[in-house]
């Protein structure tokens, strides 16, 4: 596993980065950055993934600098376990926070997890690689938004609930590994509502909006059976997602949607027609905040995650025996696997 100087050497080399917050970042895709970027290889897992368990990571008891804190829905980067602090993408940009504050507790105990140096399913590359166009001092410390040792009265303190930003779909990365059928078996159960922010203020748009992307990321682990076209409930692959309105009345209330469609999965069937509907999600007052539920009737996933599986199932079929003995089975859903992921992949 990752020593500690190699947990250092992460958090010092996602302070050099920088990045902005106004891009399409979000927590788990920004930990899968900064590891690459320190050189540390591992096929992109969302916050989910890692904290039912990922085969790159090892959970530990004690964490030091550099390893990955967790919970259902949020992950960042350790930078002074002393301190309690971690680094991580929040509501209020990438900043550091105090995971023993009050509003972290009220997410669970968290969960913290060591990268798996020489682990067959890890890569590592070049380390303390440095991203073209990164800072070439720690003077900016203070503007820089992704994880870096700061002294402790520089990290920003628990006194404001700092809502965990979620995974909003982002850019698609580096090709798909295949998984085995040991990963497939183990993926974990999807919750089918997901924390927005403490109980004691009402959710914003914004903050509808990157929790419930954060969920439709981790619902597209559905994308991993054998066959998706067999899939019991009909699903929907997005591209973008906003929310037009909130409305809350007590302790209930809804949130509608607007979603640009570029596929969908029903019935057996492959639908390749661009839609745009419009969805109501509902939101509800729990003990622990606010939270919104997944609609039952469907499921919604975001394009780059519905192309990441649906790759890695693609190669899946294309290394079967099947395939190689080109069963008509095999082959027409190697056929309709490629046209969706033809279709998927088009920018217009």
């Amino acid at each position: 596993m990752l020593t500690a100087e190699e947990g250092r050497a992460i958090v010092d080399t996602a302070w050099r980065w920088g990045q902005s917050a106004d891009g399409v970042q979000d927590c788990s895709h920004l930990v899968h950055q900064v590891y690459m970027v320190a050189g540390y290889k591992y096929p992109y897992a969302s916050s989910f993934d890692i904290y039912a368990g990922n085969e790159n990571f090892s959970r530990v008891k004690i964490p030091q600098a550099g390893d990955v804190v967790a919970w259902q829905g949020h992950v960042g980067i350790v930078v002074d376990p002393l301190q309690h602090s971690f680094y991580s993408l929040v509501s209020t940009g990438l900043e550091a926070q105090d995971y023993a504050g009050p509003y972290w507790r009220s997410r669970g105990r968290p969960r913290f997890y060591r990268f798996k140096v020489e682990d067959s399913g890890s890569e590592v590359v070049a380390k303390a690689a440095v991203a073209p166009g990164a800072p070439k001092s720690t003077r900016q410390h203070k503007e820089t938004i992704v994880t870096g040792e700061r002294s402790a009265p520089e990290y920003s303190a628990s006194n404001r609930a700092p809502k965990a930003a979620s995974e909003r779909t982002a850019a698609i990365n580096s090709r798909v590994a295949a998984a085995t059928a040991e990963a497939r078996a183990e993926i974990a159960e999807v919750p089918s509502s997901i924390i927005i922010g403490a109980a004691n203020k009402l959710p914003t748009r914004s903050e509808v909006a990157v929790a419930i992307s954060e969920l439709s990321s981790a619902t597209g682990n559905i994308l991993r059976s054998s066959d998706p076209s067999r899939l019991q409930m009909p699903v929907v692959i997005y591209e973008r997602l906003d929310v037009e309105r909130v409305q809350i009345k007590r302790g209930h209330g809804w949130a509608l949607l607007r979603m640009d469609s570029k596929a969908s999965i029903a019935g057996g069937r492959t639908e390749l027609k661009p839609r745009r509907e419009r969805v109501r999600w509902e939101l509800r007052r729990t003990e622990t905040g606010w939270e919104a539920v997944a609609p039952t009737d469907r499921t919604y996933v975001p394009r780059d995650v519905a192309v990441r599986h649906l790759a890695g199932q693609l190669a899946r079929l294309t290394a079967s025996d099947g395939a190689a003995a080109h069963e008509e089975t095999i082959v027409r859903q190697e056929s309709q696997l490629a046209n969706l992921l033809s279709a998927l992949l088009e920018n217009k």
